[in-house]
């Protein structure tokens, strides 16, 4: 078999060319791993037994035998790459003469046509350096180049996923002359991080229709679900109480009364003001007025203090809630009952206080 030569700027290019390679192609995600175990039979460059030839010793070296382990990386795009260990022993069928040794190691960026889940053909192409034991005088680390074509199959066996492959490459060697060689390999492989399967399509998901339940609607659009709403027709963009109710001008606080000759909060009217603060946080563009009344006992200045005193009071408290509507305080003393102060009651309930809407 005849062999070509190569300079050594070729060499170092293709060198150059598959170690530029590696890193983009490690980059990839979802990588599949494998290992694989070849034996190993080559047809040898004719030139090989050209030296004993010439010593008469009519050498016959034409085929070599061996192993080769190899780790490989195949990527989502089908490219990969291998790293390969191989040994072989050229015969030379000589009595009495060692037969010839080859050790190396290559680095192949191969392209698979398919993704090794099944029967899937390849190609590789690689360079490396082999160590060639010719004679103790004549052992030599040399650059080595190869290409081939080769196949894997799906799993063989029913337990285990355990694969054939086989594979022929040409092997050019530097050694001496220069030496170009075929190598068959078959074996298995092994994947040692399967590929991910695709998940499959979500079924489609038809929309559902909800009904919503009569009272939990909002049917005049208040912002007061039907089952709380006292007026159900108000007419679009009322402002409304906490039962649905339009406004009006005045928020009575209906149960916030003050004890006699006192500014300070009953304890129950805290629930009630804390409603109020709802309606004043929906409408936080409405200005009202915090007005205090008081009943008739006392002289006309002291409970126009007083009531003055209970707006405060009252004000105060939406603003600890966090209302921000602009409030002002206002006291009117005894000047407008709601109820005569002939009794405890009447006069309790004069003891109050009111929002008024102001726009």
């Amino acid at each position: 078999m005849k062999s070509f030569q190569l300079s050594s700027t070729s060499k170092a290019l293709i060198a150059l060319g598959l170690v530029a390679s590696v890193p983009t192609l490690a980059n990839a995600q979802e990588t599949q791993r494998y290992f694989s175990v070849l034996g190993t039979y080559s047809t040898t460059d004719d030139d090989r037994g050209q030296r004993l030839n010439e010593l008469g010793l009519n050498a016959d070296v034409d085929e070599a035998v061996g192993l080769g382990v190899l780790y490989g990386w195949q990527f989502p795009s089908n490219w990969g790459v291998e790293a390969q260990l191989f040994s072989e022993t050229i015969e030379t069928d000589v009595p009495g003469i060692t037969d010839f040794y080859r050790h190396g190691v290559t680095a192949d960026l191969t392209y698979s046509f398919g993704d090794r889940t099944g029967f899937t053909p390849f190609a590789l192409l690689g360079v490396g350096g082999n160590y060639n034991d010719v004679s103790p005088n004549e052992d030599k680390f040399d650059f080595m180049a190869n290409a081939g074509l080769g196949f894997v199959t799906g799993p063989v066996i029913k337990y285990g996923d355990v694969r054939l492959r086989a594979e022929a490459r040409y092997v050019y060697d530097t050694f001496e002359n220069e030496y170009g060689d075929i190598r068959y390999g078959l074996g298995i492989e092994i994947p040692l991080l399967k590929a991910r399967e695709p998940l499959p399509e979500p079924a489609p998901v038809e929309p559902k229709v909800v009904e919503v339940p009569s009272g939990l609607r909002d049917d005049d659009g208040d912002g007061v679900i039907n089952d709380r709403d006292q007026c159900p027709d108000t007419p679009a963009g009322e402002r409304v109480d906490g039962v649905g109710c339009p406004l009006g001008n005045l928020i009575p606080l209906n149960g916030v009364t003050f004890e006699f000759d006192k500014t300070r909060l009953r304890p129950d009217a805290q629930t009630i003001l804390d409603l109020a603060t709802l309606v004043l946080n929906k409408y936080p563009d409405m200005q009202v007025e915090v007005a205090g009344h008081t009943d008739n006992l006392g002289d006309d200045a002291y409970n126009q203090q007083l009531s003055e005193g209970r707006a405060n009071a009252v004000r105060d408290y939406f603003v600890s809630k966090g209302v921000n509507n602009p409030i002002t305080a206002r006291g009117y003393g005894e000047a407008e009952p709601i109820s005569d102060n002939d009794s405890e009651e009447g006069r309790e309930r004069n003891r109050r206080v009111e929002l008024r809407i102001l726009n």
